[in-house]
């Protein structure tokens, strides 16, 4: 097995155990918000809702900006997300279109492009080794919260914040608005 092959597996197998923990997850139990006891920015509302779609526009924007020369902008994301939420469904479809998106992306890699360097979003440049693997750890990173957001939280009738709103509030001084 390759290095790209076996990074591969990896990203796979992050977003299936991201998925896993969602099975069961009904949209009112996706709504509800964890109210924050601190004013550090967590780059989603405190919901499952917002978790799914902070997780699915994180891997447009990495695979768009480092190896499809920019063609999603974050402005992109946020028009696509503003058109379906704050349906539960929808958000599950658009993450697991994320996903297709995110692998097909790098599928062109070989071991020996690992080293080179891409465009990160924010404007550095990372080797590519490093992006697919900050994008596993993300799956898995917020893979991990949905579990305790699904013991702490009650179901709400109200949807959470709007996803769409937040990116055009807190992506728009980035370079690939």
């Amino acid at each position: 097995m390759t290095t790209v092959e076996l990074m591969k597996v990896e990203a796979e197998m992050a977003f299936t155990d991201f998925v896993a923990a969602l099975e069961g997850v009904e949209e009112e139990h996706a709504w509800a918000v964890m109210q924050p006891a601190g004013d550090e920015y967590l780059h989603t509302d405190g919901s499952i809702h917002g978790l799914v779609l902070h997780v699915a526009t994180c891997k447009y924007m990495y695979g768009s900006v480092a190896f499809r020369n920019g063609e999603i902008r974050w402005r992109d994301v946020a028009d696509q997300v503003a058109e379906f939420e704050p349906s539960w469904e929808a958000a599950k479809a658009y993450l697991n279109k994320s996903q297709e998106y995110w692998m097909s992306s790098w599928s062109g890699l070989k071991d020996a492009d690992l080293e080179m360097e891409f465009r990160h979003f924010r404007g550095k440049h990372w080797p590519a080794w490093k992006i697919l693997r900050m994008m596993s750890y993300h799956d898995s990173y917020h893979g991990g919260q949905i579990p305790i957001l699904r013991y702490a939280l009650r179901k709400s009738k109200e949807p959470p914040p709007s996803v769409a709103e937040d990116l055009r509030n807190c992506c728009r001084d980035l370079p690939d608005w």
